[in-house]
């Protein structure tokens, strides 16, 4: 359901009408004077060192309930914090004092970004300080494709966006790579746009040439990988049964510079003992970035099943050049293609009619990513290919979402799916398959 306000129309005063000059001269003193408020932003600090900007919104001698913009709402006991700091606040009657540790020097100002936490580099954790002031303890994942992937003592895991972060630093050594260098193993200092590595000699060079940072450069490890799942069920009884099922998942290996990618996709949906929708699709893929503009995919597979497309399963394998367009913050776009084959076992054919089909394929691909606001992401993505007529000669599969972070690791996606086939085949009974596939499905996604 969309909402549309409607502000009721201002009379302006007659002494404006005449004056232009004036009008412009009222309207810009009001927005300066919005401007020149003070914004209220409390700061916690926790025992561990983590700093979070936001609002107290409830406090006793016993809890602290604290509403910060990176991490929603926190619940935390007096023995937890460090420091609590209100800024902004006048008149306002004193709180329940608040017990907090202090074997440790006060920080300085709240609104002091150059504020160091005491452990950075000393306690064998992993530190990230985000552009709002706020600092997170733990461990970090990856840096790549313009993500930070970051394992937080207070918050858990935290996909945060690298144009949002101020600094980084890393207690242990990990594997950093550079556009058109070979790895580097050691531990990295991220600030003022400048990545440095101190290894036997520290080298340092601009956060625009930095392709990826892992902990373990291609070794195993379960910090390596990380994945969402989404599912998506409606339920309906009565004069009508109907029950609808849509789930998502997409599991990742990622090292400086190669992606390992496995993702699935269901749709299931049965009305009145009817089946109108039975498919699945699973794709494997392995890039490799070559430098800041190119990547080879020497691994793509994918398995599709569709049972009202008298697809009883379908394999494509495959190998792939691609191009970044776009690699930004806010947008990125890549496109692949390459040559693959394809086989296809029918579920049912006419009679004197051969159930498989091989054919070599040519395999296009578009990956489009945008982000709307700090917590809305549209994605687009379409896979074009194209075989011999017994096969299908032409088929697509287009899937536009839209994600919306609720909290922390759960997201609201939205998602449009057309698959298209050019020449289905026909059924045992002679019946043809409708040459088109259209969902439309809500559900709530987790990222772990």
């Amino acid at each position: 359901m969309v909402s549309v306000y409607a502000w009721p129309a201002m009379r302006v005063p007659s002494v404006f009408q005449s004056d232009r000059r004036g009008v412009f001269s009222f309207w810009l003193t009001l927005v300066l004077a919005a401007f020149a408020l003070p914004a209220r932003a409390d700061v916690l600090i926790a025992t561990n060192g983590e700093r979070f900007v936001g609002t107290v919104i409830e406090e006793t001698t016993n809890l602290v309930v604290f509403q910060s913009g990176l991490s929603g709402r926190l619940t935390l006991y007096p023995s937890e914090i460090r420091k609590l700091e209100r800024t902004g606040e006048t008149n306002a009657p004193a709180p329940a004092p608040v017990v907090v540790s202090t074997n440790r020097p006060p920080p300085t100002a709240a609104t002091n970004l150059a504020w160091l936490p005491a452990g950075v580099g000393h306690d064998g954790a992993d530190w990230v300080q985000l552009k709002s002031g706020e600092w997170l303890r733990g461990q970090l994942k990856y840096i790549q494709d313009k993500e930070v992937d970051f394992d937080s003592d207070e918050l858990d895991e935290q996909t945060l966006k690298l144009k949002n972060v101020r600094q980084v630093y890393t207690a242990r050594r990990v594997y950093t790579l550079f556009e058109g260098q070979e790895p580097m193993l050691g531990k990295v200092a991220l600030s003022n746009g400048i990545v440095t590595v101190l290894g036997p000699e520290a080298v340092s060079q601009p956060l625009e040439l930095l392709t990826g940072i892992t902990p373990s450069g291609g070794k195993s490890g379960i910090h390596n990988w990380s994945g969402k799942a989404t599912v998506g069920v409606s339920l309906q009884s009565g004069n009508n049964k109907q029950s609808t099922v849509n789930t998502s998942a997409e599991l990742d290996r990622r090292t400086p510079n190669t992606t390992l990618l496995l993702d699935y996709l269901g749709n299931y949906s049965d009305a009145n003992g009817v089946q109108n929708a039975n498919n699945d699709r699973v794709n494997l893929s392995y890039d490799i970035r070559l430098d800041r503009n190119w990547f080879v995919r020497p691994l793509q597979f994918e398995y599709y099943h569709d049972a009202l497309a008298n697809i009883s399963y379908r394999l494509t394998d495959g190998v792939a050049a691609g191009y970044y367009i776009f690699d930004g913050n806010d947008l990125e776009w890549t496109v692949s293609a390459g040559p693959s084959f394809q086989y296809t076992r029918f579920a049912t054919v006419e009679t004197n009619q051969t159930d498989t089909a091989s054919t070599p394929a040519g395999v296009f691909e578009s990956n489009f990513k945008y982000d709307l606001t700090s917590r809305l992401t549209v994605i687009q993505t379409l896979q074009c290919i194209v075989t011999k007529r017994d096969a299908g000669q032409y088929t697509h599969h287009a899937v536009t979402s839209l994600e919306f972070e609720i909290k922390r690791h759960l997201n609201l996606d939205v998602s449009f799916i057309w698959d298209y086939l050019q020449n289905p085949q026909s059924r045992s009974d002679g019946a043809l398959p409708q040459k088109s596939d259209y969902y439309l499905t809500v559900g709530l996604g987790v990222r772990f």
